[in-house]
C-alpha cells in the first residue's frame, strides 16, 4: 500500500504543477458567475437555472480533466524514462497501475469538490435552499462515474498512444452516456439481426447515465433509495475493477521502449 500511495502522490504533484486544477476551477467559477448576470425572460437567471447549468459544467469539466490527466500518465513516464527507474525498484506493475488510478481519481475528486463548492456558494448567495443529503448522493455517484472513466482511460492507453487513448475515451464516454440509453427506444420495431447486436451493446456497454441524478436534485425530488444508491455504487466499483484488471493484463506483459509508448 505504501508504494501505491507514493505513486499517487506523484500524480497529485503533477496535477498541481501543470495547473490543470486551477484552470478547471477558474473556468467553473467564471462561467458560474457569468450565469448569475444573464437575463432569463427579462429577469435575472433563477437559482435553479444556475444550479442546473453549474452542475452540468462540473460534470463536463471533471470528465474532460479525468480523461486528459489519466491518458498522459503512462506515455509521459515512458517518454521521460522515469518508468524504467520506478520499475527497477520493488514496485510491481499492479502497484504502479493502482497508484496511477488512485492518484488520478483522488485529484479529480478534489477538483470536483471545489467545483461543487463554487456552485453551491453562488446558489446559496441568491437565497436558494440546498438539499444537502441529495447533493451528497449526487456527489458520490458523480465520483463513482469518474472512477470508471479513469479506469477506462488507463485501459485504452495500454494499447494506443496518448492522443488516440484520449480520443477513444471521449468517444466511449459520449456514446455510453447519450447513445446507449436510447437503444431500447430505437429497437421498438426492429426485427432484423441488428436487434440482438444492439441489445448486446446495450447490456455490455457502461451506463454512465445511471450515475447522473442532477435532474432529481435540481427539481427537488428527494434522495435515492439506499438500495438503489448502493447498487449503483457497486456497479461503478465493479466496472472500475474490470477495466483495471484488463489494463493490468496488458501492462504486465508490455515491453517498454525508451522514448516511445505505442
Amino acid at each position: 500500500m505504501k508504494n501505491i500511495f507514493t505513486i499517487s502522490q506523484s500524480v497529485w504533484i503533477e496535477l498541481l504543477r501543470r495547473k490543470d486544477l486551477y484552470v478547471v476551477l477558474l473556468l467553473q467559477g467564471f462561467l458560474t458567475l457569468l450565469l448569475t448576470s444573464l437575463d432569463a425572460f427579462g429577469t435575472k437567471a433563477p437559482a435553479t437555472y444556475i444550479l442546473d447549468l453549474g452542475l452540468l459544467l462540473a460534470f463536463l469539466l471533471s470528465g474532460i480533466l479525468a480523461i486528459i490527466l489519466t491518458t498522459r500518465q503512462f506515455p509521459s513516464e515512458v517518454r521521460s524514462g522515469t518508468i524504467f527507474t520506478i520499475l527497477t525498484k520493488p514496485i510491481s506493475r499492479a502497484e504502479f497501475l493502482l497508484g496511477k488510478w488512485l492518484g488520478c481519481w483522488l485529484g479529480i475528486l478534489l477538483t470536483n469538490l471545489l467545483s461543487y463548492s463554487i456552485v453551491v456558494l453562488v446558489v446559496l448567495s441568491r437565497g436558494h435552499m440546498i438539499h444537502f443529503p441529495a447533493l451528497f448522493q449526487l456527489f458520490l455517484l458523480h465520483n463513482a462515474m469518474l472512477a470508471v472513466i479513469v479506469s477506462m482511460s488507463l485501459f485504452f492507453t495500454q494499447f494506443v498512444s496518448q492522443g488516440a487513448g484520449s480520443s477513444m475515451a471521449f468517444i466511449a464516454v459520449f456514446l455510453s452516456y447519450y447513445f446507449v440509453p436510447q437503444i431500447p427506444h430505437l429497437l421498438v420495431k426492429e426485427q432484423t439481426w441488428r436487434k440482438p447486436v444492439m441489445l448486446a451493446i446495450y447490456y455490455i456497454a457502461p451506463h454512465f447515465d445511471l450515475f447522473d441524478m442532477r435532474r432529481r436534485f435540481v427539481h427537488g425530488w428527494g434522495t435515492l433509495d439506499t438500495k438503489i444508491l448502493l447498487g449503483t455504487l457497486l456497479y461503478g466499483f465493479l466496472l472500475s475493477l474490470l477495466f483495471l484488471l484488463m489494463a493490468w493484463l496488458r501492462l504486465r506483459k508490455k515491453q517498454f521502449k525508451r522514448g516511445a509508448w505505442a
